[in-house]
């Protein structure tokens, strides 16, 4: 049986495209580590990982030579991983499994923080395992069965039981008694044999499936509300919580220093706008996750809701540039899916 007799799921297009992103981010991100290693001074940022391969042995040249070599082997798995989305999308169940064990391995590294221990990339990290899990679903799951043919075999009809007493060698006087009563009363019809329904492929009971615009727009709301309400969380705890300041931060140094030295005023402007920024995004990212929720749970309601939200996020992520360009894309993406007229046609109610 061929894809084209056998509707893909949704859930499958939209898992295969999230996972394929992530895939990709993960793959860029160990690339860019490997190759500006020694310029970034990248060995700075994994002195964790770094000193615990020293432990085991390695010197420090030895640490880092091996490091490097298992980011190289993380980036060619998620490279892998991409790839094997396009095909599983495709309907190719080999690639289902493959792409379950690459994406999987560097999900868990990068959750783990070996690919940069951020909130980003653990998140990355995580969204990968979740996505995965979702492959692996029922519906998906009778879906890669029905492509490959394996649908339960239909029970064969039964016969009618034979009656041994009616062999006319055996038992002749019991022959001629049948014959006779057969005479007699007309032989009645053998009740229909009841051929158990082969079961096909759709979407579970009370359950109706997102059309593909549909879908898109609510996991990529889901996921950059989550981001960005994660990440705005922890600039607040940060500035707010642990008392960032401008002796602090010219004290420790780093990266674009030199450029708020002598302007402790502009330094003190930039802070509280940040937070008052954070604050407006953790509110809209909360506001856009539940939308999402609602969409997912009630299906042909919340696009209202969604919508508004939708809106909102690029107004203030324009203000926001530019923190908020990777939310502002995000959320075109999203506004692009529910203005397709397969969506405005799925949310009407009937």
């Amino acid at each position: 049986m061929t894809d084209s007799a056998v509707k893909r799921p949704p859930l499958l297009a939209g898992a295969c495209f999230y996972l394929g992103m992530l895939a990709a981010i993960m793959a860029v991100r160990a690339v860019t580590v490997v190759s500006s290693w020694n310029g970034d001074n990248r060995a700075s940022e994994f002195t964790g990982t770094l000193d615990a391969l020293r432990d085991a042995g390695l010197g420090a040249a030895g640490a880092e030579t091996a490091y490097k070599s298992f980011l190289t082997v993380i980036a060619v798995l998620a490279a892998s991983g991409a790839v094997f989305a396009v095909y599983t999308a495709r309907g190719d169940r080999a690639s289902r499994v493959g792409m379950t064990v690459v994406i999987g391995i560097s999900g868990v590294m990068s959750f783990a923080g070996l690919l940069g221990g951020t909130f980003f990339f653990a998140m990355v990290g995580a969204l990968a395992v979740v996505f995965l899990a979702r492959l692996w679903t029922g519906e998906i799951r009778t879906y890669f069965r029905t492509l490959a043919g394996q649908a339960p075999a239909v029970a064969p009809p039964t016969s009618a039981p034979v009656d041994p007493f009616a062999d006319p060698l055996r038992h002749p006087a019991a022959s001629v008694a049948g014959s006779q009563t057969a005479v007699q009363e007309p032989a009645t019809q053998a009740p229909p044999v009841q051929v158990p329904p082969v079961p096909t492929y759709g979407p579970p009971p009370g359950r109706e499936p997102l059309p593909t615009s549909v879908s898109i727009a609510v996991w990529t709301t889901f996921i950059g509300s989550i981001t960005a309400a994660g990440i705005s969380a922890m600039m607040l705890i940060a500035i707010v919580g642990l008392g960032v300041d401008y002796d602090t931060v010219v004290a420790q140094g780093g990266p674009g220093v030199d450029m708020i030295r002598n302007s402790e005023s502009d330094f003190d402007d930039a802070l509280r706008y940040i937070v008052v920024i954070s604050s407006i995004a953790v509110v809209l990212g909360v506001g856009g996750l539940l939308a999402a929720i609602r969409v997912l749970v009630t299906r042909r309601s919340g696009d209202v809701l969604l919508f508004v939200m939708t809106v909102v996020t690029i107004i203030v992520s324009v203000i926001a540039f530019p923190l908020g360009i990777p939310w502002t894309v995000a959320a075109i993406v999203a506004l692009v899916q529910l203005r397709r007229p397969e969506a405005k046609r799925w949310f009407v109610k009937t």
